[in-house]
């Protein structure tokens, strides 16, 4: 009996070989686009705008993460860390930032699959003569409801200031970029800032249900940390006439696209789906479901 059992196992053997060989692993792919998009090389000044296009493919499983890196005299700043599931089709996709002061910057672009596969792409920008910092808007006094207030709009789009009521919203929902809202958290009621794609452990549709349906939901990035810290100065803040102070506020390693303990005179670095800086300060802020914020925003042009 034992030769015919390893005549069996041979053959088994020789089968899974060969559908390993007919089904050979791929490996994913990541690839920077030309055309309208930072070059290899290129000289941006400070405060200059950079903008990457990244195409990718997940090769033998889908696509679950995109990380970007900017590193700087050896040391490693993550600019964005993502996680995704794209099955089929690729990831296409396209991010801006702002040139630092540092004479040479070095950009990694990661894609990692369900297999754990990775695939990186890199570019070096250096600093180019004089600035680029750019004018700002000024919206000095916005004012949203939370999720039961009844007499202030609670749908914010920061690139123009203008809220929205549930009733005035459909075809608005791709413009909007912050709610607010107040829950239990850590033993206190937060007055909190949140955004339409935030799927947390307080998620935004158990407060908006109503974002669920949406097809494009709004990735606003809050850095808490510089808001729980008090890391603006308020000063700075009120005298800011261009966007230095936006930009240089914001520190992507401490990010999330809720922002807890938002109250009176906090100021919140923060950074739109498409890549625009700004500060927001708290003007006021209630503690119940039923009150509302009023928001002193400046953000880029």
């Amino acid at each position: 009996m034992r030769p015919i059992y390893a005549i069996v196992l041979l053959v088994v053997l020789m089968v899974q070989g060969c559908s390993k060989s007919d089904d050979p692993r791929i490996d994913p792919l990541v690839v920077l686009k030309t055309g309208d998009y930072t070059t290899p090389g290129q000289e941006v000044p400070v405060g200059g705008k950079l903008a990457f296009g990244i195409t990718a493919s997940g090769g033998s499983a889908p696509i679950t993460n995109l990380i970007v890196r900017r590193i700087v005299n050896g040391i490693s700043i993550t600019e964005l860390d993502r996680g995704m599931f794209i099955e089929k089709g690729g990831l296409d996709f396209t991010m801006n930032a702002v040139k630092s002061s540092a004479s040479e910057e070095l950009w990694q672009f990661v894609v990692l699959n369900a297999n754990r596969d990775s695939a990186v792409s890199e570019m070096t920008v250096l600093l180019g003569e004089g600035s680029a910092y750019s004018a700002i808007k000024h919206f000095p006094s916005v004012k949203i409801g939370m999720q039961q207030n009844n007499e202030f709009p609670q749908y914010l789009d920061l690139h123009t200031g203008i809220c929205y009521t549930s009733d005035e919203l459909t075809g608005f929902e791709s413009q909007i970029d912050l709610v607010g809202f107040v829950y239990m958290t850590g033993g206190v009621m937060s007055p909190t800032l949140c955004c339409p794609a935030y799927t947390g452990s307080s998620s935004v549709t158990t407060h908006y249900p109503l974002i669920s349906n949406w097809e494009i939901r709004n990735s606003t990035l809050y850095d808490y940390n510089a808001s729980d810290n008090n890391l603006v100065d308020p000063l700075q803040f009120e005298i800011a006439q261009n966007d230095s102070l936006l930009v240089a506020s914001y520190d992507p390693q401490s990010v999330s696209g809720l922002c807890k303990y938002i109250y009176s005179d906090r100021i919140v670095p923060f950074k739109t789906t498409d890549g625009k800086y700004g500060l927001i300060r708290v003007v006021h802020s209630d503690t119940e479901t039923t009150g509302y914020m009023e928001l002193d925003i400046k953000i880029q042009e």
